[in-house]
C-alpha cells in the first residue's frame, strides 16, 4: 500500500478518536455489531460505521482487521465488501498481519468463484502462498490443504479436470503429512468429481467410497450432511455410468430416510428426481411414480427458489416421456429445461437439453444441432481462455516460489564467497577508478586543446577583421590626403594671396573658393556617412562562428535549426573565455538534441536584458524527466562551463514535449588593455547651434 494512503488512514484515525471515551476495541465490536444486526441501516450509514470500525481496529488490534471484511461481506452489498476487503488486504500486507491477509484473500476468492473464476483463482493462490510461508500450529495447519481443495473445485467448474485432479492429489499429500484426516473427505470427494467430469465413472465411485471412510473423522455437525452428499454422489455416478438398477437401489435408500427432507430439502428434491429417472430406465418403478417424483421435486425447488436444479428435472421428465412415445410432451418438457437452463446459465444442462431436442424434435433438429455446436464451441473457447489465465497465474506464482528457493540457496553460497568478492571488488574498484581518472585527464586535455583551437580560430578571425580595418583606414587616409587635404591646401594658398586684394575679381574668386569649401564639406560628410553605415552593417565575427557551427550541424541531420540574436549588441566585445565556453555549450546542446531527443526542430536564441545575456536552446524531441535523469558527461560539461562564466543554468524537460535549456550570464564586455578617457565631443552642427 502506498505511504500516502497509510498516512491518510492514520490522520483519519487520530481525528476519529479525538473525543472518544470508550476503548477502540469496544468501539470496533459495537460498530460491527450494528452493521451485522441493524436491518434499518442504509448503505451510506453502513459505510460510515465500517470506516469507524477500521480506524478503531488500526488503533487497537490490527489483527482484527479481518472482521471488517467479514462484516462488509455480511452487509449484503457487493461493492461495500470489495471496497473494504481491498483496504484490509492492503493494510494487513503493510502491517505484516499474515493470517488476516491470507483470510482476506480467501474471502474475496470465495466471493468471486462463481462469477469471476480467474480472479478467484488468483486470490486462492495468494492465500495459499501466504499460509505456506507461515508457521502454522495444529489448529491452522490444514489451511493450505483446504485452499488446494478449493482450487481443485474451481478448476472442476471450468472443466479443467486434469488440473483439478492434480490439486486434489496435492491436497491429499499435504493433509496426510500434517495428519488431518478430517479434511481428507473433501479432497477425495473432489477427486471423485474430477473423475466424474472425465467420464471415468468407476474411478469416480472408487474415490467417493474412499471419501466415505473419512466421514467418521469429521466434526459431528458436518457428519450427517457429508454422509448424505457422499451417498448422492455415488448414486449419481452409477446413474451417469448407465447402471440404473444400482442407482435406483442407492437412491431408494436415500429417499427412505425420513430426516433427509427435514434436514436438507434441496438434496431430497435432487434424490427423488434421480430415483424417478433411474427407476423408469431400469423398469423398477412405474411411469406414474416417476412423474409424481418429478412434480414433487419441482414443488420443493419452487419453495426453495432453486430454479437452477429444475432444468435437470424437466430434462429427465422429457426423457421419460420420450420413452413412453409421448413426443409432444417430451418436446414441451425439453423446451422448458432449455429455457430454465438458459435463464440460470446452467450451461451443462443447456447443452444436454439441446442434444435431447435434436433427437426428439425431428422437424427442428437442424436448428437445435446448430445451436448445440455453436454453444459447445463458445463454451470451449471460454473454458480455454480461463484455463490459460489459470496457467499464467500459476506459472507466475511457481516462478516466484522457485525464485525464492533459488535466492535462499544463493544466500548460502554468497556467505562463503563474500570475503573473496569483497577483496576482488576493492581491487576492481581501484583499477576502474584509476582508469576513470586517466580518462578524465585525457578528456580534460582534449577539451583544453579544443578550446585553444577555437580560441586560435577566433583570434585568426579577429586578425582578419583588424586587417580589414587597417585596409579601410588606409583607403580613408588616402581619400583624405589626396582629395580633401590637397584641395584644402590649394584653397589656403589662394586665399593667402587674395587677402591683399579687394577688387571685384578677388571677391568673385573668394566666392568660388567658398563654393569649393562647401563641396569639400559635402565630400567629408559623404565619407563620414559611409563610415557610419559600415559600422552598423559590420558582420560580427563571433556570431559568424556560431552560424558556421549551426550550418555544419544542419548538414549532418534532418532536423531544422533556427538561429536568431540581437543585432544591436556588440557580441565581439565579449571576453575570449566567455565566447569559447558559450560556443562549446551550444555545440554540446546541439549534439545532445541530435543524439538523444529525436527532435525535428531546434531553436538557438541570444537575448539581452540590462546587464545580463540569455542563451536559450530548445527542441521538440522526446524529452526526459529532468529530476530523475542521470547526468552524462555532456550535461556535466555544460554545468561546468556555465560555472566558468559565472552563469545560471535552467533545464526544463517534459517527456513527449521536448527540452529547453536556458543560460543567463553577465554581459560585461572585455575592456581594452590601455583604456583612454572618454571625451565628450560635439558635432559641427551642435557647435554652430551654440
Amino acid at each position: 500500500m502506498k505511504v500516502g494512503v497509510f498516512l491518510f488512514y492514520l490522520l483519519t484515525l487520530l481525528q476519529g478518536f479525538g473525543n472518544q471515551t470508550t476503548s477502540p476495541i469496544d468501539s470496533t465490536n459495537h460498530w460491527l455489531k450494528l452493521v451485522r444486526t441493524d436491518e434499518n441501516l442504509d448503505l451510506k450509514k453502513k459505510d460510515s460505521l465500517l470506516k469507524k470500525a477500521l480506524q478503531a481496529s488500526l488503533a487497537s488490534k490490527p489483527s482484527s482487521l479481518l472482521s471488517i471484511s467479514s462484516a462488509a461481506l455480511g452487509s449484503g452489498d457487493s461493492s461495500l465488501f470489495r471496497k473494504y476487503n481491498k483496504q484490509v488486504i492492503e493494510l494487513t500486507s503493510k502491517l505484516r498481519e499474515g493470517k488476516s491477509h491470507a483470510f482476506a484473500h480467501w474471502d474475496v476468492a470465495d466471493f468471486l468463484k462463481k462469477t469471476v473464476p480467474d480472479s478467484a483463482f488468483y486470490h486462492y493462490q495468494e492465500a495459499y502462498n501466504v499460509f505456506q510461508n507461515m508457521d502454522l500450529d495444529e489448529t491452522t495447519n490444514h489451511y493450505p490443504g483446504r485452499l488446494l481443495i478449493a482450487i481443485g473445485n474451481l478448476q472442476d467448474n471450468i472443466k479443467n479436470y486434469t488440473e483439478s485432479e492434480k490439486s486434489n492429489i496435492k491436497a491429499i499429500e499435504y493433509l496426510e503429512k500434517v495428519k488431518r484426516p478430517d479434511q481428507l473427505y473433501y479432497a477425495y470427494n473432489g477427486l471423485g468429481i474430477a473423475q466424474n467430469g472425465m467420464k471415468k465413472f468407476d474411478k469416480a465411485i472408487e474415490y467417493y467410497l474412499k471419501a466415505k471412510e473419512y466421514i467418521i473423522q469429521m466434526p459431528r455437525g458436518k457428519y450427517f450432511r457429508s454422509y448424505l452428499t457422499n451417498e448422492n454422489n455415488i448414486a449419481s455416478a452409477h446413474l451417469r455410468k448407465g447402471d440404473f438398477a444400482k442407482s435406483f437401489e442407492l437412491y431408494s435408500i436415500l429417499k427412505g430416510r425420513d430426516s433427509l427432507l427435514l434436514r436438507n430439502p434441496g438434496l431430497y428434491a435432487i434424490v427423488i428426481t434421480g430415483w424417478g429417472y433411474a427407476g423408469f430406465k431400469s423398469n423398477l418403478s412405474e411411469f406414474e411414480e416417476s412423474e409424481k417424483a418429478f412434480e414433487k421435486s419441482n414443488k420443493i425447488l419452487d419453495s426453495l427458489g432453486d430454479e437452477y436444479s429444475k432444468a435437470r428435472n424437466y430434462e429427465y421428465h422429457a426423457q421419460v416421456l420420450a420413452g413412453k412415445n409421448d413426443t409432444l410432451g417430451a418436446i414441451k418438457k425439453a423446451l422448458m429445461a432449455k429455457v430454465i437452463a438458459d435463464k440460470t446459465m446452467n450451461n451443462d444442462r443447456l447443452l444436454s437439453s439441446l442434444k435431447l431436442l435434436t433427437t426428439i424434435d425431428t422437424k427442428n433438429s437442424a436448428t437445435y444441432a446448430k445451436a448445440y455446436f455453436d454453444l459447445t464451441e463458445e463454451l470451449q473457447q471460454k473454458e480455454r481462455t480461463i484455463q490459460d489465465k489459470f496457467a499464467r497465474i500459476r506459472m507466475e506464482t511457481d516462478e516466484i516460489i522457485e525464485e525464492n528457493e533459488s535466492l535462499a540457496k544463493q544466500k548460502e553460497l554468497y556467505a562463503g564467497i563474500a570475503l573473496i568478492l569483497l577483496v576482488l571488488g576493492i581491487g576492481i574498484f581501484t583499477i576502474v577508478s584509476q582508469r576513470v581518472n586517466n580518462e578524465k585527464l585525457k578528456f580534460n586535455q582534449k577539451q583544453q586543446e579544443s578550446n585553444q583551437e577555437i580560441y586560435n580560430l577566433m583570434l585568426s578571425q579577429h586578425g582578419k577583421l583588424e586587417e580589414g580595418k587597417k585596409s579601410e583606414k588606409k583607403r580613408i587616409s588616402e581619400e583624405l590626403h589626396d582629395g580633401v587635404l590637397g584641395q584644402m591646401l590649394g584653397i589656403r594658398l589662394i586665399l593667402s594671396g587674395l587677402n591683399e586684394r579687394n577688387d571685384e575679381a578677388a571677391i568673385e574668386q573668394r566666392a568660388e573658393l567658398i563654393q569649393k569649401l562647401q563641396e569639400l564639406e559635402e565630400e567629408v560628410r559623404t565619407i563620414s556617412h559611409e563610415l557610419n553605415e559600415s559600422a552598423y552593417e559590420k558582420v560580427h565575427e563571433f556570431m559568424l562562428s556560431i552560424q558556421e557551427l549551426i550550418s555544419n550541424v544542419q548538414k549532418s541531420t534532418n532536423a531544422t535549426i533556427k538561429f536568431d540574436y540581437m543585432q544591436n549588441f556588440s557580441w565581439d566585445t565579449l571576453n575570449g573565455n566567455t565566447k569559447i565556453n558559450i560556443y562549446r555549450i551550444i555545440q554540446e546542446c546541439l549534439q545532445n538534441s541530435m543524439k538523444h531527443s529525436k527532435c525535428k526542430n531546434i531553436n538557438v536564441s541570444f537575448k539581452s536584458s540590462e546587464k545580463m545575456l540569455n542563451l536559450t536552446v530548445t527542441d521538440d524531441g522526446i524529452g526526459f524527466e529532468s529530476n530523475k535523469a542521470k547526468k552524462g558527461i555532456g550535461l556535466k560539461n555544460i554545468i561546468s562551463r556555465v560555472k566558468k562564466i559565472d552563469g545560471l543554468l535552467r533545464i526544463v524537460s517534459i517527456p513527449g514535449k521536448g527540452t529547453k535549456i536556458n543560460i543567463e550570464f553577465s554581459g560585461i564586455v572585455a575592456e581594452p588593455k590601455n583604456p583612454k578617457p572618454r571625451s565628450s565631443r560635439k558635432t559641427i552642427q551642435e557647435q554652430v547651434n551654440q
